[in-house]
């Protein structure tokens, strides 16, 4: 289906204009197969922005659409969301159009059209390269494909890649180092038994153009939650079955000596379970996840989890904007370890309350503050010092020291003793560290900061005067 120039004309801070989906029972691949939901076109103008926490509404997409692949691309100071093919119908209908989005100026444009409809692909990146497969390119119930292209974001052209070794939909897909991409779980073909659900773990090799398989995770999952944080990878909770949906977290170790050498581990179960969520690192040490379907029909939710990798448990974070699942999303964060920076974060379209397709777009901006080890000796014990200056605006110093290594957790609290901010959570090195907060969106006051260890605990008052 030919993408929709959706013009305004007239002057209202939000239009909801809805448009009934083909009459055909096929909003997702999965509710073609078993089910008979069905869904409706909902565009969202972005006259007026509207801002919600950290998250501002931005410029939205040109037409409704879920299911495609998506990355985030960063040069210098710019970061464009990429959007790859995907379902701008709601009828099982796979595109060819490709937009990018500029984060910076808000803006929308199209790019080269891939080489055939895709929708259910997956997507992975490495450097100015952009690689996305398998999935579908007509309704069900024609099969899945084992298609896999290239796209040079330089040149703005796709190239055809070897093709999968199995068709498949709803899998994941990581680019790691400068020349490999994992492939991970999904679907074979267009089947519905649950044995066919894939363990798999396929590792592509860019410089020789081919596929081994990698260890196999040990369950079968489809449209999960998955990222890469350093040499591992990440995988929660997604599709167990047609009837049932999985809450794991599984980690997996990349061997640095084999890279197709994957050592999975269980970690804490995911809050619920879900499928279709988005999930992306932030840190060295934590994932945030959001939204997705609490069933495996439509049930968006809006809810969302930082899972600390240290110590391995999950804390509620605040809401999404919007209850979404199936969102085209990327991530620009800071790389590892420890530096300071921009995190930016975008999601667009996806399937939200009604269910109804959305085009709205919301970015997530943050500063990363910088936690700077000082040079020098080992410190002999525990401390925490005072912040320097005091009072302070709009930004202090923060120093403490460890003697051995540890895990850190940094807290910043208000004169109620409510939590206002988690400053630092990661295990550190024994040092004598820097933290520099910098506290432009906090009102003036009192406020406490409290360092833990599992052997120290010790906090300090702090006084805002802006």
């Amino acid at each position: 289906m030919q993408e929709l120039n959706f013009h305004l004309t007239i002057t209202i801070a939000v239009l909801l204009f809805f448009i009934s989906a083909n009459a055909q029972n096929v909003p997702t691949t999965l509710e073609e197969m078993v089910g008979n939901d069905k869904v409706e076109l909902q565009y969202v103008s972005s006259f007026e922005k509207t801002t919600l926490g950290g998250w501002m509404q931005g410029t939205s997409m040109p037409h409704p659409r879920y299911y495609g692949g998506s990355v985030m691309y960063t040069r210098n100071d710019t970061s464009w969301l990429y959007v790859l093919g995907g379902d701008t119908t709601g009828g099982g209908v796979a595109t060819a159009t490709c937009l990018k989005y500029n984060v910076i100026t808000d803006t929308w444009e199209y790019i080269a059209p891939l080489p055939e409809p895709l929708r259910t692909n997956a997507t992975a990146i490495l450097g100015d390269k952009i690689y996305t497969m398998g999935g579908f390119n007509a309704p069900f119930p024609s099969p899945a494909v084992a298609s896999f292209y290239e796209y040079d974001i330089n040149v703005n052209s796709w190239t055809q890649m070897p093709d999968l070794p199995d068709p498949m939909f709803f899998a994941g897909a990581e680019g790691f180092e400068d020349s490999l991409i994992y492939i991970i779980g999904g679907i074979q073909d267009n089947v519905v038994t649950d044995d066919l659900w894939r363990h798999n773990a396929v590792l592509f090799n860019i410089n020789k153009m081919s596929f081994r398989e990698a260890t196999p995770m040990p369950e079968g999952t489809a449209s999960f939650g998955h990222s890469l944080v350093g040499n591992s990878l990440f995988i929660q909770a997604g599709l167990k079955s047609t009837t049932e949906l999985w809450d794991f977290t599984l980690k997996g170790d990349i061997d640095v000596t084999d890279r197709a050498t994957i050592n999975w581990s269980q970690g804490a179960n995911y809050p619920l379970a879900v499928y279709a969520q988005y999930s992306y690192p932030i840190s060295d040490d934590e994932i945030y996840s959001g939204g997705g379907s609490t069933t495996t029909g439509f049930n968006p939710i809006a809810n969302a989890y930082g899972y600390k990798i240290g110590i391995n448990t999950y804390e509620i974070e605040p809401d999404l904007p919007y209850s979404q699942m199936a969102v085209y999303g990327g991530v620009n964060y800071r790389s590892f370890p420890n530096p300071s920076g921009v995190l930016r974060v975008a999601i667009s379209g996806g399937i939200t309350t009604g269910p109804a397709l959305t085009n709205q777009t919301w970015i997530y901006t943050e500063i990363i503050q910088s936690i700077n080890i000082e040079g020098g000796t080992v410190p002999e014990e525990y401390s925490l010092m005072q912040n320097y200056p005091n009072p302070f605006n709009p930004s202090t110093t923060i120093g403490f020291s460890i003697p051995a290594v540890s895990y850190v957790t940094l807290e910043l609290f208000n004169a109620l003793g409510e939590e206002v901010e988690v400053l630092v959570s990661e295990e550190l090195s024994a040092g004598t560290y820097k933290y520099e907060l910098k506290a432009e969106d906090l009102t003036s006051g009192i406020y406490f900061y409290r360092i833990s260890t599992e052997n120290f605990i010790e906090s300090k008052k702090m006084i805002l005067l802006k």
